[in-house]
């Protein structure tokens, strides 16, 4: 018995209804494919890219390494078959100055590598940052005294109060002081800075030596980067690093200034100020 036309009508939509619906499984399965594939060839560039970093890391290292280590090879060979006193001495401070280089090499990417892993602890109490500040130019005085530099600071009248670390405050100044020196020539001159504003404490370490071209200054925070810098001292371009990384876990931000090459630079911690009353 042939069908009616209702009969024909609802078959014919049946089986549109049946195509539609293979049609919008069909297109959910290639977007999700297509998705699959985009996340597999994302995961694949970072898989590259971490590769790259991992071997130029190392490149650099061996490089950071190879120059402190040769220097003090050289010196040991002069005090084993040189036996005069004026050559023995000279050596001896060679070989005293690469190794204090190199155990502050690997005692900086200690620290990044525990600041990464989040395993740094920090001891946290109020502070006032100019009695840091103060400790800490005390401390690499020597340093400025041996470059024939000069190292002044201005530090105000009233207290900058933060809450934070005190061991790990000083190796942020003494980081970025330590950076100043060996981008600053003999004879040169480094200013440390600390003011109070708007809620937070400031400090700046100035200087008139190499100075960092524009383009630098938005890598020069990151690890093995001198940001194109050329001094006299030793840097292995990670002390930058550690001092963001530390800036950050307190809670403050860090930049860097320069007008160009020949002109100086200046590098500025923020820090959160503990404005509550203190009471002894």
């Amino acid at each position: 018995m042939p069908k009616s036309s209702a009969d024909a009508a609802r078959s014919v939509l049946g089986r549109f209804g049946t195509h539609t619906r293979k049609s919008v499984q069909l297109e959910r399965t290639l977007a999700e494919t297509q998705e699959l594939l985009h996340h597999e060839q994302r995961e694949r560039e970072r898989a590259e890219s971490m590769t790259h970093a991992v071997d130029e890391f190392l490149a650099t290292l061996a490089h950071e390494l190879r120059q402190p280590l040769a220097a003090a090879l050289a010196a040991i060979e002069i005090q084993k078959h040189n036996p005069r006193a004026d050559r023995q001495e000279r050596a001896q401070r060679v070989i005293e100055q690469q190794v204090r280089y190199i155990a502050r090499l690997v005692g900086d990417l200690s620290e990044v590598s525990q600041i990464s892993r989040g395993t740094l602890t920090l001891h946290r109490e109020r502070l006032d940052a100019r009695v840091l500040v103060t400790e800490t130019l005390a401390m690499t005085e020597p340093l400025f005294e041996e470059r024939r530099q000069r190292v002044s600071s201005s530090l105000g009248d009233k207290p900058a109060w933060v809450v934070g670390d005190a061991i790990r405050l000083k190796q942020v100044f003494s980081n970025l002081l330590r950076n100043a020196a060996a981008y600053t020539p003999p004879g040169g001159h480094v200013r440390m800075l600390v003011d109070s504003h708007d809620g937070h404490v400031r400090i700046r370490v100035k200087d008139n030596g190499v100075g960092i071209p524009a383009d630098s200054l938005q890598q020069i925070f990151e690890l093995f980067n001198r940001g194109c810098q050329r001094g006299e001292g030793q840097s292995a371009g990670i002390g930058l690093a550690v001092v963001r990384r530390l800036v950050e876990l307190h809670g403050g931000t860090v930049t860097a200034a320069s007008d160009g090459i020949g002109r100086g630079s200046e590098f500025t911690v923020v820090l959160p100020c503990d404005q509550r009353d203190f009471q002894l």
